[in-house]
């Protein structure tokens, strides 16, 4: 077979997918939305207390969030030198040092009650004193101890680099494609201040491979509307988040990652039910009008060539060495 008539093919194959795609999202829609949720983990989550492991409240859930994002910690479990040592832990050495990173300050109060012997002369009993009592103690980030229960550490990523997909990434990237960071946090995003940049969380923060090749994708996609590639006007003319401008952007984005998924086979549970529950909340700002599916997978149609161009190109020239050689 000619070199041409396998690019036919191939692209023949590629537009039936991608319709293919489109077609399941629409009936998908159609039939309403499923809950959404982040294919990563927050870093460190939602801060817990080791003795008992209830959740810490109030200013508390502030100043050990800081100390989590500051720091990179990804455990969520927090305690007291006491607490630590009755779980079979400790400190590790240095950490409870004046003066080093060490130790967290965290607040409680509450109201205690002291008894009087005075009697009050209309109800007959005590003239019992109630007032709020506050103070502060020092608690520790499971990551700084050493020999606590594995449940208090944060479980490693299940999220594998895949040559198929992280091919395709970095070959968008490297040619003329925008510049990226991995970061600890609990966002990913195309930075739409004109410095043409795309933020991902830590691969380490994944819960699955595919969570993280398709959350690459949607960012990919977004970037794709940079002035100097597709010149998309919700990323071109950004104006503001929630308008339903962005919301147009969102449904392209968010279309252009199943089609990379499907085309790179990336199989895993659930990955196209969450883009069409967030599709829902979209399509929701743009009173459920599902024409502009159609409009934004024609738009995420020349996105995914975009970003899959430079791979594309690289095997056709790896298949005219081979038929070359072979001649």
């Amino acid at each position: 077979m000619k070199t041409a008539d396998r690019g036919e093919q191939a692209l023949s194959t590629r537009e039936r997918l991608q319709h293919a795609v489109t077609d399941r999202m629409i009936a998908a829609l159609e039939q309403g939305t499923v809950p959404w949720q982040k294919p990563w983990g927050a870093m460190g989550g939602w801060p817990r207390k080791m003795a008992g492991g209830g959740r810490y409240e109030g200013v508390n859930v502030l100043l050990l969030g800081m100390t989590a994002a500051e720091r990179g910690y990804t455990s969520p479990w927090w305690g007291g030198i006491k607490t630590i040592n009755a779980l079979g832990g400790a400190v590790m050495a240095g950490q409870s040092r004046k003066n080093s990173r060490g130790a967290t300050t965290v607040v409680f109060g509450g109201m205690v009650t002291k008894e009087s012997d005075e009697i009050d002369p209309q109800t007959g009993e005590p003239q019992n004193d109630t007032h709020p009592v506050f103070g502060a103690r020092q608690v520790f980030n499971a990551e700084q101890c050493e020999g606590l229960p594995a449940r208090f550490y944060a479980q490693p990523s299940k999220a594998e680099i895949l040559a198929g997909p992280q091919a395709v990434i970095d070959g968008y990237l490297s040619s003329g494609g925008p510049r990226w960071q991995e970061v600890p946090g609990d966002r990913a995003y195309y930075r739409t201040d004109g410095s043409d940049t795309i933020v991902m969380p830590l691969r380490s923060q994944f819960r699955s491979t595919g969570g993280y090749y398709s959350t690459w994708f949607h960012e990919l996609t977004h970037s794709t509307g940079w002035l100097t590639r597709l010149g998309r006007t919700g990323i071109v003319n950004f104006d503001h988040f929630g308008t339903g401008q962005y919301a147009a952007e969102e449904l392209v984005a968010e279309m252009g990652a199943p089609l990379l998924v499907a085309e790179l086979d990336i199989d895993e549970p659930g990955l196209f039910e969450n883009s069409v529950a967030y599709n829902q909340s979209w399509l929701g700002k743009l009173q459920n009008d599902r024409s502009l599916v159609m409009s934004a997978a024609s738009q995420a149609y020349a996105a995914v060539e975009l970003i899959t161009e430079p791979t594309r190109q690289a095997e056709a020239r790896l298949l005219e060495q081979e038929l070359e050689a072979g001649a």
